[in-house]
């Protein structure tokens, strides 16, 4: 008969043991829960991101100091205000954004870009090693050559 009270002891004690065990288990199942719900919602901000199509697009800042008009009408070669920002080391799209696409390419070593029939009596640029490095704007307009 001492074996039902000891036994009754064994189980009490059992159950206010394994009782922190239980609800820690609570606990661990609903940080799982948590966490796998947070994973879903992470999952499927990635699919959205990933089915966006992606397009680059470069816009190019013309940095002028004060003397310079501020260009009006980016990429038209005839607006005189784009030619007096033309530097030298500027990138093909730099200058297809200020100027335009010339009328005619004379791809080679060195490449000349034309604005219009004249070719070098005209506006053209002249690129080396893909910047530009001379450059004959419209007539009023100063530039090299």
């Amino acid at each position: 008969m001492k074996i039902l009270p000891l036994m009754s002891a064994a189980l009490v004690a059992c159950s206010v043991i394994a009782a922190p065990a239980i609800a820690s288990d609570k606990q661990l199942q609903m940080q799982i829960d948590a966490l796998t719900e947070r994973l879903s919602e992470l999952e499927q901000r990635i699919d959205s991101i990933e089915k966006k199509p992606t397009t680059v697009t470069r816009t190019t800042i013309i940095k002028t100091d004060n003397s310079l008009p501020v260009p009006t009408n980016p990429g038209d070669w005839q607006d005189t205000t784009n030619w007096v920002h033309i530097k030298v080391g500027m990138d093909y799209q730099d200058v297809r954004d200020l100027l335009g696409e010339p009328l005619k390419i004379r791809r080679g070593a060195t490449e000349f870009w034309y604005y219009t029939e004249q070719k070098f009596d005209g506006p053209h640029l002249k690129f080396l090693f893909k910047k530009v490095n001379a450059w004959k704007a419209p007539e009023g307009i100063a530039g090299t050559d």
